[in-house]
């Protein structure tokens, strides 16, 4: 049986190959669990031509700013009506907040001023200013080494695109809603709109060139319940409509021209795939309890969004051990105030109550914030001034943080987490602003949580080295492993040349991670993992051996990595950590760590494979 995986950066035909080997695999990000087999419907990318920048005269530049508004209110006018086609039977109702955005997206600062702002002092054409602004804010966004907060420079690319459309008089519309029943849709990418139109009853499934897992679309992908794999790259160009292929959300793998041998295959393994998920939403439910009773773990959730928690409840979390910030701060040139802040902190403790919600303070650096601030630029911004040491430098941003944070502590159990710290002088200078901001709000007669817990984020090899001093100052550590593993091994994620070398497993990790865990259990702190590392099943007998009190995880890897958990022993995952730390690479620990859960979860591990 011939299979092919395609090289995804090979040059290929603008309308693709007149043949490709059958079974020919291209590998993506699975974003939306399930499988789809069927005949594409191709919705042809509307790419847009720039026109070239033309000089305005003086007597052009009101008409043409005029033009640019008109333009942004029709594409208003357009993703309203579009949202108002979602009621409250509608499977995206709880997401149609994301159009809202978009449609504020419009009149963002930054998109909008700073669009008109060109065209009136740069005298060009509202295509080409319209086009240079998208460039920048984009290129900003690109460069933060978090997929969440990269994903938000699609949400500008929609919006932009979709105004620029309307001025250069191309339609914006994919006519998404006329695709022939049981289809599977493959575009170059996919908006929140095309998304809000799609009928769950024609689409089998989603293949992109662009996105990532927690794009709006992908989002949107899981809330219908529609199998989806995004970050194809070249996947809109090797296929047409009316192809045959296979589209596996569950790996992130499309199967191009399969034969009769794969489909059967992949049918039985779509039938394997609903019983599977449909089970383990049981497990959800349960306590993440060793199958002795030696060792109960807590299960938590990592959100971005407000609306993401009633999903992370769904699949069992037991509160939020990430809830990220910077959203609110990025994509804009001034600012979120205080009360903006707090509605939105507020909105997340109290959905989570009585289980705790930990939230993390702002953890960019000045170059990705308000453009107000006139900060200067970094070579180097990834070990520059951001996380606690921006806010430590910018005390009037972080007091306003802390203050929004405190007040929504007041309506549930909500803990502070301080990211980066490199020294016990952060600490303990984050300590004097928070007794300066709960006396401000006390003075004020604000209710606030006066007994929130404090916790600081281990992602610094450093901050491993002087655990044992950082414990006696805090009240929980919490583990990101996707920065202390890039610091500790020099090694950048988005770096193609290099990234092969990021590993989870690698002897040092591992050892850095002990090294915090006996120090947390020294001086009685508990220590959580927030990292990607938390959620991978591979990983899950190891923490337990290693100690861990709590994993916080992207929000479907929840209900698998409990029945992993109560399906072992304490005595087992003590005995195979201390097999693994005598092993000198990480590929031995990795080759030892899958022989040994492939043994014992041999539908789980050939199910859950990403």
């Amino acid at each position: 049986m011939l299979q092919t995986m395609l090289d995804k950066n090979s040059e290929t035909p603008e309308q693709g190959p007149k043949e490709i080997p059958q079974n020919t695999m291209v590998k993506g990000i699975g974003v939306s669990v399930g499988i789809g087999i069927g005949q594409v419907a191709l919705m042809e990318r509307l790419v847009t031509e720039i026109c070239p920048c033309r000089i305005l005269t003086p007597e052009e530049i009101p008409g043409e700013v005029a033009r640019f508004e008109e333009a942004v209110e029709n594409a208003e006018k357009r993703l309203k009506t579009i949202k108002s086609h979602i009621d409250s039977d509608h499977p995206l109702e709880d997401h149609s907040y994301i159009l809202d955005t978009h449609i504020l997206l419009l009149r963002d600062k930054m998109l909008y001023e700073g669009t008109k702002r060109a065209i009136e002092q740069g005298r060009q054409n509202a295509e080409w200013a319209l086009s240079e602004v998208m460039s920048k804010i984009t290129a900003a966004f690109d460069s933060i080494d978090d997929e969440y907060l990269r994903e938000r420079a699609l949400d500008v690319h929609f919006v932009g695109e979709r105004v620029l459309k309307i001025l250069l008089g191309v339609s914006s519309e994919k006519k998404i809603y006329q695709l022939p029943a049981s289809t599977i849709l493959v575009s170059h990418d996919l908006s929140p709109a095309d998304a809000a139109q799609l009928k769950k009853e024609s689409v089998l499934a989603i293949a992109t060139d662009v996105g990532g897992r927690t794009s709006h679309s992908a989002i949107m992908s899981r809330s219908l319940k529609i199998p989806a794999v995004t970050g194809l790259e070249k996947i809109s160009k090797l296929v047409k409509t009316g192809d045959t292929i296979i589209v596996d959300g569950s790996t992130g793998l499309v199967i191009l021209n399969p034969d009769a041998e794969m489909i059967f295959r992949y049918r039985q393994r779509q039938e394997l795939l609903r019983n599977y998920h449909q089970s383990l939403l049981a497990f959800g439910r349960l306590p993440a309890v060793t199958s002795d009773g030696g060792r109960e773990i807590r299960i938590l959730a990592n959100i971005e969004l407000v609306d993401e928690v009633d999903i992370a409840i769904a699949h069992g979390c037991e509160g939020i051990g990430l809830f990220r910030t910077e959203y609110l701060f990025l994509g804009r040139e001034d600012l979120p105030s205080e009360e903006e802040q707090f509605e939105a902190y507020r909105a997340v403790v109290a959905l989570n109550k009585p289980y705790p919600v930990t939230i993390r303070t702002l953890d960019i650096g000045g170059d990705k914030i308000a453009s107000s601030l006139n900060l200067p630029l970094e070579t180097n911004p990834a070990m520059g001034l951001r996380a606690i040491r921006l806010c430590l430098n910018l005390r009037n941003l972080f007091k306003t943080q802390l203050k929004a944070i405190l007040r929504a502590a007041h309506y549930g159990n909500c803990r502070l987490l301080v990211p980066m710290v490199s020294s016990i002088t952060e600490v303990h200078d984050t300590k004097i602003i928070l007794q300066e901001v709960k006396a401000e709000l006390a003075s004020e007669g604000t209710p606030f949580g006066e007994d929130i817990k404090f916790g600081i984020l281990v992602e610094v090899p450093a901050a491993v080295a002087i655990a044992d001093l950082l414990a006696r100052e805090v009240d929980f550590f919490s583990i990101g492993t996707n920065d202390l593993i890039q610091y500790s091994l020099a090694i950048d994620r988005l770096n193609e040349h290099v990234n092969y070398l990021y590993d989870t497993l690698h002897p040092a990790v591992l050892r850095l991670i002990r090294q915090v865990v006996n120090a947390g259990q020294a001086y009685g702190v508990s220590v959580a993992m927030c990292g990607e590392m938390a959620g991978d099943p591979v990983n899950v007998p190891i923490l337990v051996g290693l100690g861990i009190d709590e994993l916080s995880m992207n929000a479907l890897s929840i209900p698998l990595v409990k029945k992993m958990i109560r399906s072992i022993s304490y005595d087992d995952c003590l005995e195979l950590t201390h097999h693994a730390f005598q092993m000198q690479t990480a590929q031995e620990i990795h080759d030892f760590l899958e022989k040994w859960i492939f043994e014992k979860f041999p539908g789980d591990y050939f199910l859950s494979q990403q």
